[in-house]
């Protein structure tokens, strides 16, 4: 069991606890609309209207830094725990904000460098402010293993005396122990919630849209009961309910009960209807990575000029690894899938980052009568969006080798963990098929003994086919994310090391691109 702090919910308990899609019926859900077509991985749906939103991969934008804050001081973006008097809430700006009516938003800025210094502490938090809150009230934990972001737990402190900030692994916040002879001015039942305040990273605007991605957050949320709600957004980043679970590890995603009931989220989370999501055109959806390798080249390409400039050693790393060739290479690969029968039909909602740091295991006990694959969820859909179920799966199985809190390889999938077996793809493939959602949008579990042989080896196929989209994908990803690694280069910092070496996981995944292409036949 994993210690979590008490909180009073801010919602029912049956809302809040076992989210995302929790209960046998989700809020919302039961008259859900999904696509009538025998093309369809769900057969017995039946049609319904269309969302509103754009279809648009991640779009690239600069990084604006302007004024910067470090307090969490400066968020109220709920109304105070006990004191009106307290709220704060700075002017509106036009031309900063979020882009979903039911989100608040403040037009601050985080310097998330500052974390570990007393000032970014301080009382009013979103749900916490009062009186008779503190800086010292305030317990921070950044979260390690957090690639695109800077991730905080913001949890409660009863005892007097401040706490130092600290790192949290594995999605695990601790609450200090009270001190039985100085009590909190708080009874246990007023304790503020723990919270997930989430400062987005320098490069990610390169690669996410953050207005769509809260959009179809707050979609999920809202209609399937899936993942975290958000209770507000700053200029760079928001603040989100908090699960009491831990993340899987590593070693976990191969153990067979858990693969099997990951097998079953990720099946639920490609029947939502990608029409109430904003893609009108459902799974006739062009995948997204296309659409993001495509753009994620030009910003590629930016990162890339800067670093040949450095010296002889990095102009030739940047030679090697060449851009101008992989553009060619992944036209061809594409030419080569768009011509293949066996390569699925149509798009899903696919989460596209299923990595163990983004899989939670709830620290709750579930309803009677609940699945028991119910305790596992997905947070983080920062890339989530429309594309071919075999690529969904295909990325989380390379995930099966990646270890991101080892000490000195957490940037390589080679020295870790194997692939998995064909033995243990065919029983994910299994366990993912024997879940289906019947007329009502409500999850009927079948025995994966059923599952027919063919559907199984139709779906190996599909993932074969998408794998090597999925290396070449997160290469291009960790060359625009390394942009603070580059301009530390360019300007000769001593003794800089990078928390996460995205030079060296991008040429890695590239190598894997072109290996897996060639593999199932593309001539790369």
């Amino acid at each position: 069991m994993v210690l979590t702090p008490n909180h009073v919910p801010t919602e029912a308990v049956s809302q809040l606890t076992l989210s995302p899609l929790s209960l046998p019926s989700h809020p919302g859900s039961a008259n859900a609309s999904h696509a009538n077509s025998t093309d369809s991985y769900f057969p017995n749906t039946n049609a319904g209207g269309l969302g509103a939103g754009p279809s648009q991969p991640p779009r690239l934008r600069k990084t604006s830094t302007g004024s910067s804050f470090s307090k969490l001081s400066e968020f109220s973006l709920e109304g105070p725990l006990l004191d009106e008097k307290d709220r704060y809430a700075p002017a509106s700006d036009p031309n900063d904000q979020n882009g979903v009516k039911d989100v608040r938003h403040v037009a601050l800025s985080v310097d998330a460098s500052e974390w570990r210094h007393p000032v970014f502490k301080q009382k009013r938090v979103p749900l916490w402010s009062s009186s008779l809150l503190t800086p010292s009230s305030i317990h921070l934990q950044r979260v390690s293993g957090a690639l695109t972001n800077a991730v905080f737990f913001v949890t409660y402190n009863p005892a007097p005396n401040p706490t130092s900030p600290s790192e949290s692994p594995l999605l695990t916040p601790t609450m200090p122990p009270s001190d039985p002879s100085h009590p909190p001015p708080l009874a246990p039942e007023q304790f503020p919630p723990t919270l997930l305040f989430r400062v987005y990273g320098p490069s990610s605007d390169a690669l996410i849209s953050r207005t769509e991605e809260l959009r179809i957050l707050h979609v999920l949320s809202t209609t399937y009961g899936i993942g975290p709600r958000v209770y507000g957004t700053f200029t760079n980043g928001r603040v989100e309910q908090f699960f009491p679970s831990r993340a899987l590890t590593a070693e976990e995603l191969r153990e067979p009960i858990i693969s099997r009931g990951i097998a079953r989220r990720m099946r639920e989370l490609h029947s939502v209807d990608l029409r109430l999501l904003g893609y009108e055109q459902g799974k006739d959806t062009e995948p997204m990575v296309w659409k993001c390798l495509n753009e994620w080249t030009d910003a590629a390409e930016e990162v890339l000029t800067t670093l040949g400039s450095v010296d002889g050693k990095w102009e030739t790393w940047v030679e090697k690894f060449g851009l101008h060739r992989i553009k060619q290479e992944v036209q061809t690969y594409r030419d080569w899938v768009e011509a293949e029968h066996g390569k699925g039909k149509g798009v899903v909602f696919a989460h596209n980052d299923t990595q163990y740091g983004n899989l939670l295991l709830l620290d709750v006990e579930l309803p009677p009568h609940t699945p028991p694959h119910h305790r596992y969820i997905v947070i983080d859909f920062e890339y989530a969006a429309p594309n071919p179920r075999g690529y969904d799966i295909a990325n989380h199985f390379h995930e099966w080798r990646a270890n991101y809190h080892h000490p000195t390889h957490s940037h390589s999938l080679q020295p870790h963990f194997p692939y998995p077996s064909l033995e243990q793809r065919q029983d994910f493939y299994r366990a993912y098929l024997s879940m289906n959602m019947d007329a009502e949008g409500d999850e009927v579990v079948g025995k994966r003994k059923d599952v027919q042989d063919d559907k199984v080896d139709i779906l190996e196929r599909e993932v074969r086919i998408w794998s090597p989209a999925c290396s070449v994908f997160w290469s291009l990803w960790g060359i625009v994310q390394a942009e603070e690694q580059v301009a530390a280069l360019v300007e000769g910092k001593e003794g800089y090391k990078p928390d996460f070496d995205y030079l060296s996981y991008a040429i890695e995944r590239l190598e894997m691109f072109r290996r897996e292409g060639k593999e199932v036949g593309v001539g790369l």
